[in-house]
């Protein structure tokens, strides 16, 4: 990673991955966000450079690379959104992996993955761009995770699952062997699921139900 990195969004997951990238002692120009700071800010300290537009009037894709700050709190797509209106100005972004963190080689990768502190991706596993693997979360062998996708904090995936994108894994789930997981699904906190959950639907309980949700 050669180029000096902005990181987009200021909230607590841009905390966390500000500390990752003092820790790997990459270059961090600052971050932007829609708001300014004020003394409640969780980036003290770090060069806050002004609104999103201000990287594509201050900085061109050669310069730099991007770092998605934003968590899926509240709307994954809002992470999905960021990504793309950069991508589509010809902007890159940066791999941060937690040095804890354990990734086999034989892993496939789209840009912009994230994996925190003690996380695990097993052997074979394929990920998107724009991919967020929390802490301590498990991705076991041969697991295929669509794009713009957060497998939260302590999540686990058996071997071989099947992960659409935009797909929020909540905190603790446990999502069996070979099941497979639609695009824009949300797995809440906790859930067992041990059968597939079909797009746009919410799984809820041990084991899961599914129903429709709206975002």
């Amino acid at each position: 990673m050669n180029k000096p990195l902005i990181l987009v969004g200021g909230g607590g997951h841009a905390a966390v991955l500000t500390e990752i990238i003092n820790d790997l002692q990459h270059t961090l120009l600052g971050f932007t966000d829609i708001q300014p700071p004020d003394d409640n800010t969780v980036l003290t300290g770090l060069n806050f450079l002004g609104d999103d537009p201000v990287i594509l009037s201050s900085h061109s894709p050669d310069e730099i690379s991007l770092i998605n700050g934003l968590g899926s709190t509240g709307d994954i797509k809002h992470r999905a959104t960021l990504f793309n209106r950069f991508i589509a100005k010809h902007y890159g972004f940066a791999d941060i992996i937690h040095p804890t963190a354990s990734l086999s080689p034989s892993v496939s990768y789209g840009q912009g993955l994230q994996i925190l502190a003690g996380a695990i991706v097993n052997t074979g596993a394929q990920l998107g761009d724009n991919v967020l693997i929390n802490s301590r979360a498990l991705v076991e062998h041969h697991c295929i995770i669509g794009d713009h996708t957060h497998i939260a904090s302590g999540a686990v995936l058996c071997g071989a699952c099947q992960i659409g994108q935009s797909v929020h894994v909540g905190a603790g789930a446990v999502i069996n062997q070979g099941i497979t997981i639609g695009h824009g699904a949300i797995i809440a906190s906790g859930a067992v699921v041990i059968a597939d959950v079909p797009a746009d639907n919410l799984a809820v309980g041990v084991p899961a139900k599914n129903r429709p949700h709206a975002r």
